[in-house]
């Protein structure tokens, strides 16, 4: 039982203990034993984008989550919607879960908890890991790299000692040799564990092409060195028309499916030393140096007729896909990657706009 050491009547306490769950950074959600809301702090309405009149009605969870799901917030398509909420809605149901990661549209990363209570209702928090996990993530890479080093080092100096003492019998000269051999195989195993886990930390996992963090952070690294070098380079964003038709269709393997060959056809129609990602859902981007305005939309013209003419055999059938492709040229005010990829964004919602399956340039090309 909890403990008060102020005596005061239940209500003030209450407000009080209502105030203090609204200020804190991660959503707190209590629910009725009818899953019903019985109160929602303000980081849940802000993460859900619940708006007053909804909260008004005292809202099931289950309308809550298919607001959220509705509005964009969870990867789910409006054919899978009623399993994803009835599969939702059962957890809760079913009693307490421990901490469990749920991963939104918008790359954002939540630790999803549900706590049963004696009167049969539940406390569901939601706690924005993201920056977390990336700062876990990378401070594991370096740890782990750090660690490998030292140990390759320790065990080369080792296994060199050990080929020394076997010249002194041939007794000592073999099992020298075997632990050498064992020695360098974990040496190989390492380094093969380290390089597995450069590729984990910056690749897509769907597709094989970069992922966001790392595209943005080789494209920050090409743009400053176009500005040292007084060069060009060019962002072209490059956006799947009516993929979710695609979805609908062929289903979340045929989407995925067709991402995995885009990217292919995307890596078939730009150059080697071009970069290429995927920012999220069906958007990818790609980074071309050393080019202008000119070879940049002979590229972008190229990737979209390719992918126009292109077919997609999945499950015994053919999709067709067209992408709309927006394009901005570096400028030397340009300090950030993010710049440029704001005003490459700009022009591909001009090329959806006016009819997609097209290229769009930003305007400062257009005008010169």
């Amino acid at each position: 039982m909890p403990r008060f050491l102020i005596d005061e009547t239940a209500d003030a306490i209450l407000h009080t203990l209502a105030d203090a769950l609204d200020l804190v950074d991660f959503g707190v959600v209590l629910l009725t034993p009818e899953l019903r809301a019985r109160f929602i702090n303000r980081r849940c309405v802000e993460i859900w984008r619940v708006p007053s009149e909804l909260l008004q009605s005292g809202p099931s969870f289950r309308v809550l989550l298919e607001h959220a799901a509705r509005g964009g917030l969870y990867p789910v398509s409006e054919q899978d919607l009623p399993g994803y909420l009835d599969e939702r809605e059962g957890v809760v149901r079913a009693g307490s879960v421990a901490p469990t990661q749920i991963d939104l549209n918008d790359g954002r990363r939540m630790l999803f908890r549900c706590i049963a209570c004696p009167d049969g209702g539940r406390i569901l928090t939601y706690a924005d890991i993201s920056q977390e996990v990336r700062r876990a993530a990378h401070d594991v890479e370096e740890r782990i790299g750090a660690e490998l080093r030292f140990s390759n080092e320790t065990l080369e100096n080792q296994a060199a000692h050990l080929a020394t003492l076997a010249e002194a019998a041939d007794e000592h000269a073999y099992r020298a040799e075997t632990a050498r051999l064992l020695l360098e195989r974990e040496v190989a195993e390492r380094r093969a564990l380290e390089s597995k886990l450069r590729v984990l930390a910056t690749t897509d996992s769907l597709t094989g092409s970069l992922n966001r963090a790392a595209f943005l952070d080789a494209g920050q690294s090409r743009l400053m060195e176009a500005r040292e070098q007084h060069g060009d380079l060019a962002l072209l964003m490059i956006d799947v028309d009516h993929f979710k038709a695609v979805n609908d269709r062929f289903g979340h393997a045929g989407g995925d499916a067709t991402l995995r060959h885009l990217v292919s056809t995307l890596r078939a129609g730009i150059r080697e030393n071009d970069l290429l990602g995927r920012l999220g859902g069906e958007e990818f981007a790609v980074i071309l140096s050393g080019a202008n305005a000119h070879t940049a939309t002979r590229i972008a013209e190229r990737l979209r007729i390719a992918t126009h003419d292109d077919r997609i055999e999945h499950a015994g059938r053919l999709i067709s896909i067209t992408i709309s492709i927006g394009l901005a040229i570096s400028q030397p005010t340009d300090t950030s990657i993010e710049q440029l990829l704001g005003r490459a964004d700009t022009a591909l919602y001009r090329a959806k706009r006016e009819g997609r399956n097209r290229l769009s340039r930003e305007e400062a090309i257009v005008a010169a």
